[in-house]
C-alpha cells in the first residue's frame, strides 16, 4: 500500500533537498528490513567462506565480500560472486548467503544472473529506490498520461531530477529508514513552483509504488 498524496514542506531551491522516509509492515507495525542483510555483532563483517544457498541447492563461495552496516548504498545491489558449476540456478530464485564458520552474517536476495560453465552468480540483496520529480501542469493527475490543459492536451511529464541508491542520493541509514539527498547544485535546476515527487522500490522480483507526493519549491533569492 502506498500513501497517496504525500505533502512534503517547502524547499528553497538554494538548499540540498533532504528527505527521510520511513517504512513500516503493514500487519506487524514493525521497521522493515530493508537491506536484508544481518550481521553478528551489528559491526560490518568481511568474509571469504560462505554458504549459499537457493531452495534444496546448497554450494560455497570463497569470494570476499563485505555485509555493510549503516548508512547503506548500492554495494550489494549487484552482488557477485562465484559458486559451484553446472547448478539449476535460474534468475529469480531466492537465494541466501551466509558466513561458513557461524551462520550469523547473512544476506537474502533474488538470483539476477548465473553462468553454469564458471560459477558466475550475480544477485540483488535487498531493495533498490527510484525517486523522481516532474513538473505539474493544470489538472495534473500522476499516471494519466494524457490530461486536459485549456483546449489541448499535455503529454505525462518526464522526470526533472531522479535519485537513486546507484548514484548515492538514497541511502539506507537506519532500520525500514531512507534518506533522500539532492544536493544544492543540483537542486537549484528547479524553478518556484509545486512538483511531483514519487518513488518506488523493488527487490529485482516485487515493484511497490512507495509515494506520490506534492513537494512545493521557492525561489531562493540568492544569486549562484
Amino acid at each position: 500500500m502506498y500513501i497517496n498524496p504525500v505533502l512534503f514542506p517547502q524547499f528553497s531551491n538554494r538548499e540540498d533537498f533532504l528527505a527521510t522516509i520511513a517504512l513500516y509492515d503493514d500487519d506487524t507495525f514493525e521497521p522493515i528490513n530493508l537491506h536484508q542483510c544481518q550481521t553478528a555483532n551489528m559491526a560490518a563483517f568481511t568474509g571469504s567462506a560462505w554458504t549459499v544457498t537457493d531452495g534444496a541447492i546448497v554450494t560455497t563461495s570463497t569470494t570476499t565480500i563485505t555485509i555493510p552496516v549503516y548508512p547503506i548504498g548500492a554495494q550489494l545491489s549487484a552482488l557477485a560472486l562465484t559458486v559451484g558449476l553446472n547448478l539449476g540456478i535460474l534468475p529469480g530464485d531466492s537465494i541466501t548467503i551466509g558466513d561458513t564458520p557461524t551462520g550469523l552474517n547473512t544476506m537474502t536476495g533474488f538470483v539476477t544472473s548465473y553462468a553454469p560453465s564458471n560459477g558466475a552468480l550475480v544477485c540483488q540483496i535487498g531493495w533498490t529506490y527510484q525517486f523522481e520529480i516532474r513538473k505539474m501542469p493544470p489538472n495534473w493527475q500522476p499516471g494519466l498520461g494524457y490530461i486536459s490543459w485549456y483546449d489541448f492536451g499535455v503529454a505525462e511529464q518526464a522526470p526533472i531530477l531522479q535519485a537513486s541508491l546507484a548514484n548515492g542520493e538514497i541511502t539506507v541509514v537506519d532500520m525500514g529508514t531512507l534518506q533522500i539527498r539532492i544536493p544544492e547544485s543540483t537542486f537549484r535546476t528547479l524553478r518556484s513552483g509545486t512538483y511531483g515527487a514519487s518513488m518506488t522500490g523493488t527487490n529485482s522480483i516485487d515493484t511497490r509504488q512507495l509515494f506520490i507526493g506534492r513537494l512545493p519549491t521557492l525561489w531562493g533569492g540568492v544569486s549562484l
